[in-house]
């Protein structure tokens, strides 16, 4: 038996994964509890906010288990495409939690469980948020000024659960660019950011708006919320020490997101429409950095 086991927390950066093969494999999968067999979603949805979003399981030798190849494990939830059960992982998580030394691409193993500790702690008030949020659209004037060269309102396109949805994460959705590589900045350049440290890094390093810059898009820090008039408006912010998220105003003057590898959403953590990156619920993603311009054929992103 072999398992690719993957915390899914960031939304720009790769998430971290660990492969676990035999019987330490076997003995992890025991440590799910299902409640029940698994049904259709109607209720619940799998979480789609920024900061933790449970555990991702790839089995990846097709062994005989009663799990499905490909699953999410939330606190009290497992999802496998459209499908959900109740599930108990508590045990299943502590393990995670005692084995983060294994994890690749934690960066600072210490500071990375620190943080781990305090978004599992706040996963079910973000997700009830989500699964609260009203149908209806937000009461708003008409933008003046509509972004007339922003893309269209194409989340569904983006939300296949498929290659596009899981290749492609928050700098893809925002530069309206599919690469299917989990886009970085400044990678296409040569010039990938060296430290998330915060918007401004120490001398001698690349932020990640340094390295959006070098992959053409155009800093506007004041622009304030407005569309330019040609291409569109994006927004950067940084989880400082961790990842970087991108937000992206459509043609509506409504702004979206794609978390990760998980859908692309007009909602905050709180659940609400995005009427301003500046001041939506962005959670552990705390330092607002700047609003960027995408111009349309310009930029190359990889």
């Amino acid at each position: 038996m072999k398992l690719k086991v993957t915390i899914d927390i960031f939304s720009g950066r790769p998430n971290p994964f660990r492969i676990i093969e035999g019987s330490e494999a076997k003995k992890l999968l025991q440590q799910i509890q299902l409640n029940a067999s698994l049904t259709d979603n109607t209720t619940q949805k799998e979480p789609e906010h920024l900061g933790y979003r449970g555990i991702i399981v790839d089995q990846l030798d097709g062994a005989a288990t009663d799990f499905p190849d490909h699953f999410r494990i939330t606190p009290d939830q497992l999802f496998s495409g459209d499908q959900h059960a109740d599930a108990d992982s508590e045990t299943f998580e502590s393990s995670i939690l005692d084995d983060i030394a294994k994890f690749k691409g934690t960066g600072n193993k210490k500071d990375f469980k620190t943080m781990l500790l305090s978004e599992m702690s706040q996963f079910k008030d973000f997700n009830d948020a989500i699964l609260r949020a009203p149908v209806l659209p937000p009461v708003v004037f008409p933008p003046a000024n509509p972004c007339q060269c922003a893309p269209l309102p194409d989340i569904a396109w983006w939300n296949d659960a498929g290659p596009r949805q899981i290749g492609n994460n928050c700098y893809n959705y925002a530069t309206n660019y599919r690469t299917d590589t989990f886009a970085q900045p400044g990678r296409a350049a040569g010039l990938q950011y060296t430290s998330l440290s915060g918007c401004t890094v120490a001398a001698g390093q690349r932020s990640a708006k340094m390295g959006a810059v070098a992959d053409a898009l155009i800093d506007t820090p004041l622009a304030n919320n407005a569309c330019p008039s040609t291409g569109h408006l994006v927004a950067l912010v940084i989880a400082p020490g961790f990842d970087y998220h991108w937000y992206r105003k459509g043609k509506d003057g409504k702004w979206s997101h794609k978390p990760g590898g998980t859908k692309a959403t007009l909602l905050d953590n709180a659940g609400h429409f995005i009427l301003d990156p500046r001041s939506a619920n962005r959670g552990m993603y705390t330092q607002f950095c700047t609003f960027m311009q995408v111009l349309h054929g310009h930029i190359k992103i990889k």
